[in-house]
């Protein structure tokens, strides 16, 4: 039987401790970056598979009915079912709207297996921390909050992210603590050697590739949703006539800056380099299809009329090991000390008394 503390729950535990701590996290600032920019973070998936009782390890006992309100004890701290019921329909209620009718009742099981384990993961750290001591200073805490906040889009507060993410603070004082702890259990684990950097960057050499780009700009007249016919033929004769404008020669900028609703006219109508993907699929069709430098003619798309030119093209190209290696480092690194902490997780598990009610 399997251990219940598998990789894709700890993922969520590790997020704070490894992934925002050594500053690898999803980043919106590297979106710019070819897709060998994702090295380094690692996707994590809430959802348990699986069932508790199927997959409980040996240690953890599953009965029918354990008491009336209990739904998991471990070592005599218990969670009830009536405050797991809570936390469900909490959980459920902030991904109502992406949980399809058909697949809510799938979707609340694993949620109550997600909450379930996370009960267990927490009071196994909690009660070790309390054995072993483990206070976290102000300053700790601090560097621990000051890299979360380096992990975060440059128009994200650390404020707004706990906020969206429902993390209190006492949550950020848990997961410094937490990371106190599983520095001081893992100890040095053996560094990323160049040999498996090279290996991987052998094996996952589709993910180091630099995209076909485009670097296009445009001039955009706007379709509103109330607009009735003769508005939009008016709009459409409106960008006609700027593109006769260009043909003739006058300066694709300037008409951009008078003219283009997108936000793009203050730079003269330029988006810099896209990739395919970044935009609406008529406009990515246009830019990725047009010769360079030619006015192209005006396509329609869900926010109105364009015009594009495009100025420079890019070709798919192989990114070096030389310029990823120390991505590949940090991921490879943060794979370790995952692994690493999970073997600690499973030992507390091993030691403890869990008993969880197959109701």
């Amino acid at each position: 039987m399997k251990n219940i503390i598998n990789r894709s729950w700890i993922a969520i535990f590790v997020l704070f401790i490894f992934v925002l701590v050594s500053g690898c996290g999803n980043n919106d600032k590297n979106k710019k970056e070819s897709p060998a920019s994702a090295v380094g973070t690692n996707q994590i998936q809430p959802a348990v598979s699986g069932s508790l009782a199927s997959n409980a390890a040996p240690n953890v006992v599953v009965e029918p009915a354990i008491a009336t309100d209990i739904a998991v004890s471990v070592d005599g701290e218990v969670l009830k079912k009536s405050e797991l019921e809570r936390r469900i329909k909490e959980k459920i209620k902030m991904f109502k709207d992406k949980i399809p009718v058909d697949k809510q009742k799938e979707a609340r099981e694993n949620i109550k297996k997600q909450l379930t384990n996370e009960f267990i993961i927490r009071t196994l750290l909690i009660n070790e921390m309390a054995k072993k001591k483990i206070e976290v200073s102000d300053q700790e805490i601090k560097v621990f909050t000051d890299k979360i906040k380096a992990s975060l889009p440059p128009n994200k507060t650390l404020d707004e992210f706990l906020k969206a993410n429902k993390v209190s603070k006492e949550e950020i004082v848990f997961g410094a603590k937490v990371a106190k702890f599983a520095n001081l259990e893992i100890g040095n684990i053996a560094k990323p050697t160049q040999k498996e950097i090279s290996k991987f960057y052998k094996d996952n050499s589709e993910k180091f590739v630099a995209p076909e780009s485009v670097h296009v700009r445009h001039i955009l007249v706007a379709v509103n949703k109330g607009d009735n016919d003769k508005v939009k033929a008016e709009k459409k004769e409106k960008i006609e006539n700027l593109r006769k404008q260009l043909l003739k020669g006058d300066d694709f900028a300037e008409l951009a800056r008078k003219n283009s609703d997108c936000p793009s006219k203050e730079a003269g109508g330029d988006l810099n380099f896209i990739r395919k993907g970044q935009t609406v699929k008529p406009f990515e069709d246009a830019a990725f299809s047009q010769e360079k430098n030619v006015i192209g003619p005006v396509i329609t798309t869900e926010f109105g009329y364009h015009i594009i030119q495009v100025l420079d093209k890019k070709p798919a190209k192989k990114i070096a090991l030389e310029t990823v290696k120390d991505k590949i480092y940090a991921y490879l690194e943060q794979q370790k000390k995952s692994e690493a902490f999970t073997d600690v997780l499973k030992n507390l598990q091993q030691k403890a008394k869990i008993i969880v009610s197959g109701n």
